[in-house]
């Protein structure tokens, strides 16, 4: 059949839906990113191809995963085309359903767990509460052909004064708290940090911006920041906390 299925994996094994384990067995074809638990494709009897990237470093291209995909899809096969996280975010996934369009496929898509609710789910807190966040913002910290500072409209961001989720932030995490903090954040506004998320070397780092602003602290692929006041009541939020790897740096009161 002639069919593309977009589904979002989670971050582990454990966060994939019943929904994706039953697409996957529909699949004449599996294309799978980097941060796929690997578990998940064993009992699927299908040609696998990996299309992940790292970032910074040469890699499957987007082009060169629209044209699997186009190919197949012409070939009249059922495509799976699974990515960690959920496949709406950060995951152009919009191209590819295009691809699919353009091929008269159809399409199927099963979301997923995004990064931002397993962080705060290991956080225990929430990305939203009442009278404190009334919203959610996600952001990139890695835009093509834009300048950081013209990325986003950095004030509009921080007047909201709403929870801040960054995403791909790694390279840029220092130039992104000098914008927000140059337009009005407060310095004090706590912020978390997750490494390697549900790797075995996953690190969880809770502070504030100054903190951070005044460290050398460099933050380890793949990784999420959360900012705002949620992070306050944070089970990690308190002078100091025990984290693997003793990477902590000092942590807001």
């Amino acid at each position: 059949m002639r069919k593309l299925i977009l589904i979002g994996a989670g971050l582990n094994k454990d966060l994939m839906t019943l929904k994706g384990l039953n697409k996957l067995k529909e699949a004449d074809i599996i294309l799978y990113d980097r941060l796929v638990d690997n578990s998940l494709l064993e009992a699927v009897n299908c040609e696998k191809i990996f299309v992940g990237k790292t970032p910074y470093r040469p890699g499957c291209s987007q082009c060169e995963i629209n044209s699997l995909i186009e190919r197949a899809l012409l070939e009249n096969k059922t495509v799976v085309r699974i990515k960690g996280g959920d496949s709406s975010i950060y995951s152009r996934s919009l191209e590819e359903i295009e691809v699919a369009r353009k091929c008269n496929a159809l399409i199927e898509i099963v979301p997923g767990v995004t990064a931002a609710s397993q962080f705060v789910a290991k956080l225990e807190t929430a990305l939203t509460a009442r009278g404190i966040s009334s919203g959610v913002i996600f952001i990139t910290g890695h835009k093509k052909d834009v300048e950081l500072n013209e990325a986003y409209n950095w004030k509009a961001i921080v007047d909201l004064k709403m929870t801040i989720v960054v995403y791909m932030g790694i390279k840029n995490f220092m130039k992104i708290l000098k914008l927000l903090v140059e337009n009005g954040l407060h310095e004090k506004t706590p912020i978390a940090i997750g490494e390697k998320l549900d790797f075995e070397d996953e690190n969880i780092i809770v502070s504030d911006v100054e903190n951070l602003l005044n460290s050398n602290f460099d933050i380890r692929f793949p990784a999420i920041l959360l900012i705002g006041e949620v992070v306050k009541f944070s089970k990690f939020f308190k002078n100091s906390i025990t984290i693997k790897n003793e990477r902590c740096i000092k942590c807001a009161n």
